[in-house]
């Protein structure tokens, strides 16, 4: 059965359900939003849930980590469970197989992440607040002189986080509808709206790889100050190859939008949906503590997946080597042994320890860039919004990786101007 819990999210529900059948990954288990009322009851009743996965292709079983505790565990433990071998249920990688920095380990993993680290560090980040503020402004300006209903997504929540990547990388967003694209294709490929066949998404990977060695031209050629001359620079000193370079590029590309992306979409949805919540916002509510909660909530990459290097038993449970184990952030982030009241979205919550972008040696290398573009948002859209709502409802992608929303068009029913 399907009902619509606190929040807005429709769930897949049936208490009389064997626990042995409860699905949580399956594509079609989200088309409807996150299933937080089945993940509440895998906390309660069954916290570390192995389940086969309805619509395979490289995997057809995992070990669920649904609570905060073993999510931070697994996370910790890198000798018995690794990225190396793919972070997707529906991807994987041999030990020969090129992969990107997510689908590595250390040292390699942290060999290449040490390339551009220095370029999202908290205080490199600061410098971008005036200008991600001008950005989200311009935006917002454009949506509202079209009328009062806007879609959030298309016009705001994709449109600043590929403006700002694109500025990091020294490449401009004339290519947009390419970018947006490919990055679609590729990350949230699950969705037939977005990539209709396994070989688009290979197709797009290629196709945004091409992209990324015409960059590479370019910046032996004009250097600038961008991420991608820093990496072309890496390269020509020989501390990278030609095919790192090229999938480094295309993480930074898709990582730097997608996460963002979601994580504006789902702030804005839950602000529509809980007016009280936006007024304490535009009364003088922390924009930090409201980001943070928005993060929480969102949880924009649902779960990333370890592989099991060698048996090991878990808390009772027998895991072989080569079974894969999902960490699954948007459970953990409604840990009710974490968070007081967690279905409650407050921005105003004191005590908010999510893990949205992962922790440990893979913690989310652009945090900090994620955060303040949303909070760049947030604040430009209430200095020109005094009042909106939903004109219909939001529409999620297909997806148990990607904690997306398609569209979602909003009225807007008072204006207080921009700056």
């Amino acid at each position: 059965t399907l009902s619509r819990a606190e929040g807005g999210t429709m769930a897949v529900t049936d208490a009389d359900t064997d626990l042995s059948a409860i699905d949580v990954l399956s594509n079609a288990a989200y088309t409807a939003g996150v299933p937080h009322e089945l993940l509440a009851r895998l906390r309660r009743e069954r916290p570390i849930h192995h389940q086969h996965i309805p619509d395979p292709i490289l995997y057809d079983e995992a070990w669920v980590m649904t609570k905060h505790e073993d999510v931070l565990a697994v996370s910790r433990d890198t000798d018995h469970f690794i990225n190396g071998h793919g972070l997707n249920l529906r991807s994987g990688y041999s030990d020969d197989d090129p992969r990107h920095l997510l689908n590595l380990d250390d040292p390699e993993h942290l060999r290449l992440r040490r390339m551009t680290n220095k370029g999202f560090t908290p205080r490199v980040v600061r410098r971008y607040d005036a200008h991600y503020h001008d950005l989200a402004g311009q935006l917002l300006d454009d949506a509202l002189a079209g009328g009062d209903v806007i879609d959030v997504v298309d016009q705001l929540a994709v449109a600043l986080p590929l403006l700002a990547i694109c500025e990091l990388l020294g490449t401009t967003p004339d290519d947009r509808e390419s970018l947006i694209a490919w990055s679609n294709a590729i990350i949230t490929n699950d969705d037939p709206d977005y990539c209709a066949t396994p070989e688009a998404r290979l197709e797009a990977a290629d196709e945004m790889l091409a992209y990324a060695m015409e960059m590479l031209a370019d910046r032996r050629a004009n250097p600038g100050d961008d991420l991608a001359t820093v990496l072309a620079n890496h390269l020509d000193r020989g501390e990278l190859t030609e095919e790192e370079y090229g999938t480094y590029v295309l993480l930074l590309f898709v990582a730097g939008n997608e996460t963002t992306r979601n994580n504006i979409s789902h702030g804005l949805l839950q602000l529509a949906q809980h007016p009280d919540q936006y007024e304490l916002l535009r009364s003088g509510g922390s924009y930090d503590t409201a980001v943070e909660e928005i993060t929480r909530w969102a949880s924009p990459v649902t779960y990333m997946s370890r592989t099991v290097t060698s048996d090991i038993t878990y808390k009772g449970h027998q895991l072989r080597a080569g079974d894969k184990v999902v960490l699954h952030y948007s459970s953990a982030n409604r840990d009710e042994a974490v968070f007081d009241e967690p279905m409650r979205f407050d921005i105003t919550r004191p005590d908010n320890p999510h893990i949205a972008f992962g922790f440990g040696a893979h913690f989310c290398l652009g945090i900090h860039l994620a955060k303040l573009e949303t909070r760049c948002l947030l604040e430009e859209f209430v200095a020109r919004v005094g009042r909106f709502e939903l004109a219909e409802p939001e529409s999620y992608v297909r997806s148990s990786f990607v904690s997306g929303i398609k569209r979602l068009p909003i009225r807007v029913l008072e204006r207080t101007g921009g700056d």
